[in-house]
Formats: structure tokens, sequence, C-alpha cells
């Protein structure tokens, strides 16, 4: 257990104890107003949530524990050659070994086959396997020297000619069967089309051969959505750093049609987030830094210091401009560990800003209900950057003197999706639970994932007490029941 989740746990058993000796106050001094209405503080500290946050590259071994304590997903890319090293023949080894080593950790992934690749060591160049240039397809070569390592690693790199028709035949070929082992798969949050340019990145830097025919672009775009119906997929809008040139009506189409989410690779350097704005309440927004911590901060644009060209924005202003539901927290090792001890409380700030974070400002419901039945109030504000992209259904408990759920009901007229950031959202719900026999209970709310989910699966910003993973509002008599003390927990 982490030490997040210590503090965690230890302020949630001194909120339950309150709420005990507050319940024996009321008892004691007979508060008989006919309606419990609470206004909750927000939860202080870091809060961390499904479907959201902090990013890291490679296997979670690359990571120092105070790092991976905080990342949700893992970010990993992988050659084609190394997954169809003959036509007909995969080895998905490394890419399940990757899955598997996230996923026993609770947590998801991010992954990507690309074509090129300035950065593979292969001696040949070769990330498109070379069995689809024997097979007719025509390739570019270069020979690389790099100035900078995040232009690649030095020696021979080939790239496909991207609109090649042998080309384009083998990788429909290859993507029906990578679909139909992996789409779906719950490890999967993020699946990235990178098809097309270095690094799957939709630009050809620094190979210096054009961009394809917009239709073209649209084709590797269309290939992917016609085997993925399941996955969330993603595309990065990185050409021409961030003015895409002839091929803006794809990438504005892909986003704004086909809910693919964006990404921007740049972030901190040569973008300041934006590019990821468009697809605000659509799909979520993705985030990678320019470099590793280090490299940013030598060029002095962690600090927003800006060169001659205009790069270098904060991480902060990257995330406000772009409302992004995944942000980078480095790439592993030394570099990664010191971005969070040299910015903790940057860090710590901008885990609950980054994507949805709910707090429940505001609860109102009778005291006392004739029935099994009543009328509930609930008052929301999102207080991260994006609206919740994965599932997420709020659910209404009765809980017992035992703190047994004896009854949950899951309101359709109240719908996290729509509770967009900054906004206080107010929903009405009359809320039944057939069955439950008349008595005092305790009255509970959470979120699932879907209807009939037994347990809450994310977490409040809210200051209220918990029983496992549900907030109390306060104690209710159903049936006519309202002699007595509330019910105690």
């Amino acid at each position: 257990m982490g030490p997040y989740q210590q503090r965690r746990n230890t302020v949630n058993g001194i909120r339950l104890l309150v709420c005990l000796l507050l319940s024996a106050a009321v008892a004691a001094f007979g508060d008989e107003s006919p309606t419990v209405t609470l206004e909750p503080k927000p939860q202080e500290g870091v809060l961390l949530n499904p479907g959201k946050g902090w990013s890291g590259c490679g296997l979670p071994t690359w990571h120092h524990e105070e790092v991976l304590e905080l990342l949700g997903m893992g970010v990993m890319r992988f050659d084609w050659a190394s997954v169809e090293p003959q036509e007909g023949q995969f080895d998905w080894a490394a890419l399940d070994r990757f899955l598997d080593s996230w996923g026993r950790l609770g947590k998801v992934c991010n992954i990507g086959i690309m074509c090129a690749n300035t950065h593979s060591r292969q001696p040949e160049g070769y990330v498109t396997p070379r069995w689809v240039f024997d097979a007719g397809a025509r390739k570019t070569e270069i020979m690389l020297n790099p100035d900078q390592s995040t232009t690649g690693t030095p020696g021979r790199k080939i790239a496909p000619v991207f609109d090649d028709p042998v080309f384009l035949d083998k990788l429909a070929g290859f993507l029906r069967v990578f679909a139909s082992r992996y789409d779906g798969d719950p490890r999967i949050a993020v699946l990235d089309v990178r098809s097309y340019g270095n690094w799957g990145e939709a630009h050809m830097y620094p190979f210096g051969v054009p961009d394809i025919a917009p239709e073209k672009f649209r084709q590797h775009v269309q290939m992917h959505l016609d085997v993925f119906k399941q996955t969330q997929l993603c595309l990065s809008r990185n050409a021409h750093l961030g003015r895409f040139g002839s091929l803006k009506p794809v990438f504005d189409w892909a986003v704004l049609e086909k809910h693919i989410a964006p990404r921007r690779d740049g972030i901190c350097g040569n973008s300041n987030g934006s590019e990821t704005a468009i697809a605000f309440g659509i799909a979520p927004g993705v985030f990678e830094l320019f470099d590793d911590y280090d490299g940013v901060k030598r060029r002095g644009w962690w600090d927003g210091r800006r060169d001659k060209n205009g790069c270098g924005f904060t991480l902060a202003e990257c995330i406000e401009n772009g409302k992004p539901t995944w942000v980078d927290l480095g790439r592993g090792g030394e570099s990664g560990l010191r971005m969070l001890r040299e910015n903790r409380e940057l860090i710590e700030r901008l885990t609950n800003r980054i994507g949805y974070h709910f707090h429940l400002q505001r609860a109102s419901y009778p005291r006392r209900a004739e029935r099994t039945s009543l009328d509930l109030e609930l008052t929301w504000i999102n207080q991260g950057v994006a609206p919740v992209y994965i599932p997420c259904v709020v659910a209404v408990t009765l809980l017992d003197g035992s703190g047994k759920r004896v009854g949950t009901v899951w309101p359709t007229e109240c719908r996290p999706r729509k509770w967009m950031p900054g906004e206080p959202v107010a929903e009405k719900a009359r809320v039944a639970f057939p069955g439950v026999p008349p008595g005092k209970y305790r009255l509970a709310v959470g979120l699932t994932h879907k209807s009939n989910d037994p347990a809450p699966c994310i977490r409040l910003g809210t200051d209220l007490p918990m029983v496992d993973g549900w907030y109390v509002l306060g104690g209710v008599s159903l049936g006519g029941h309202g002699d007595g003390p509330p019910v105690s927990l």
C-alpha cells in the first residue's frame, strides 16, 4: 500500500468517526427538520481514478515506485517488423508482456504499431517488415546522423511509400489480424493509429519527402476504423508542428465525425496543448512531452521560457489549453523521478486537474418518506479540465446498521457524461427501493461503471464519510418510521 492510499484510509476513518458523533448529537437534540441538506467540502489531497491521469512510457519496471504509484496508463510503440517478422507469422509475446505487466497493477495501456521509426536500432533499418518490400512495395531510405536525440539514432532508416498499393494491401491484412486479437481488450484504453509517418505521428520529418494526399491519409485512418470497433482509437495531431497543412480536414474529420482521440506529442516544446481541445466532450485528449523532463528543462521550456522559434510552454498552461484526459509523466528512470520530486506540489495539483474530477457540492433529500421512495437532489461540479469518457453512472444505496447494502438504484436522471468542467449541475431524481422493508437507514451515493455493478469504481473529490466506497449522506427513515435515533454504522 502506497503513502497516498495510507493517508486516504486514515482520513476516511476519521471522517466516519465524526459522522457517528454527529449522528449521536442529532439524536440527542431531536432535530426534526423535514429535509436533510448538506454542502460537503472538497476533499484535500491527491485523488486517483480510472480512465484519466498520468501516463508513463515503457514497462512498469522502468519507473521508480514513487512515480509508478501516480501512473494510470503505460505507453508503448511497437515496430510492425517485430510483430510480423514473416508474412502471416506473428509474435505477440512482447506486446502481451507489456499489457500484462500494467494489467497486473490494475492499470491500462496505450499501444500503437509503427511503420517507420528513426529511433529504431535495427541494423538494416526495417520497421515495416522487409518481406513487404520484397513483395514489391516502394520505400524511402536515408542515412541518419542526428544532432539531437529527439530526431532518432544514427544509421540506416527505411520508411515505406505510404500510399503504395502493395504496402497498403499488406498493412490491411496485418490490421485485420491485429484487431481480431486485441479489439475490445479491457487492458487497452487507447490504441494509436500509427501507420503513417515517422513514429506514426503523421509527418515525414526527417525523411524529407512530402506528405501523402489527404485522401490516402484518410484511407489509413479508415483502415483502422474498419477493424477496431470497440477500442478507443487515437491519432497524432503533429503534422507541420500543429499547422497540419493539407491534412487538416482529415485530422478534424477523424475527431469530429469518427470520435478518434487526438494526441499531441510536443507538449511544453513546440505545442501549447491547444491541438487536442477540438475533442472536448467528444473523445479523450492525450499528451506526450516533447522530450524527457531533463531535456525539456535544459531548454528552458519547462519554465515557459520561449526560444527564438516560439517554443516553450509550462505544463499547467498546456493542460488548461488542451483539456487532456491523459498526460505524460516522464519516460521513466531518474529523469521521471526528478520530474516528480522537483515539482511535487505542481504534479499533485495537476493530478486532480487532468481529465475529470467530480465533487458533490450539495445534496438534499427528505428525512422521512412514507413509502420506500424519496425525492433526491444532487448538485455536482467537475473540477477537472475534461468530462468523463469511460462508462459512468450514479448509484444511490441504502445501508443498514452494519454498513450492508439493502437496496441500490441507478437513477437515469443523473448523467455524469454531462458534467462539464466548472459548471455546477443540479439533478433531481425520484429513487425507489422496492422490496426494502420500512425502517431507518443511511443514504449513500457512489459512481459505478454501469447499472447493477455491486460497488463504486470512481472516487469523488468530496469530504464525506465512506463505507466500502460509498459516500454517506446521512440518515433516512422509510415507510413512516420516524421515531428513535438514526441508524448507526
